[in-house]
């Protein structure tokens, strides 16, 4: 009795430790390779010309307005409007291993201060209200995209902001099917 008790905890055991050595996801499931380019250049696909970010962002702009250490990051894709009126931004951070909460994190600060502290248009309120930041594993994206509605008048209405919220909802969905 006591050996098959002893055998049943050395492969709880050792079960747990290879779970433990998995990457996961933010759903708990085992995180995929994927390529930023193809997920980036899918974003831009879907979006026609209603991807505004035009500026490639290097990584020193990165790390200034988010605080993250460039160490944690493997690869990257960003990009920002030329125009500061516009606040269209697509970040897709790959981190190193082990460091998608170092990434996530310096996003989240990030869209905090942009909901909370910066400057924003009136037309651009609900648009920087509705940011997400969408994290598979170690890649963690920060959006701001989505088609402009010139047909609400009060930028900062419940519409509106729904309205923005869908668009960046779509862009999630596209990230997400590359992770299924």
């Amino acid at each position: 009795m006591r050996r098959s008790i002893g055998l049943l905890l050395a492969i709880i055991m050792m079960m747990s430790f290879l779970a433990g050595c998995t990457t996961k996801n933010d759903k708990g499931k085992e995180a995929k390779e994927v390529d930023l380019k193809e997920i980036h250049g899918k974003i831009k696909e879907e979006m026609g010309e209603d991807y505004y970010p035009d500026r490639e962002m290097t990584l020193d702009e990165i790390k200034d307005i988010t605080g993250i250490d460039k160490e944690d990051v493997e690869e990257y894709i960003a990009e920002a409007p030329m125009m500061t009126m516009n606040t269209d931004i697509f970040i897709g951070i790959k981190a190193r291993e082990g460091k998608g909460d170092a990434i996530e994190e310096g996003l989240q600060k990030y869209r905090t201060y942009m909901m909370e502290e910066s400057f924003q248009y009136p037309m651009n309120i609900a648009k920087v209200q509705a940011a997400k930041v969408v994290r598979h594993g170690d890649y963690v994206f920060f959006l701001i995209l989505g088609k402009h509605n010139e047909s609400m008048e009060d930028a900062e209405s419940k519409e509106a902001l729904e309205f923005a919220q869908n668009e960046v909802k779509k862009v999630e969905d596209i990230i997400n099917t590359f992770f299924k």
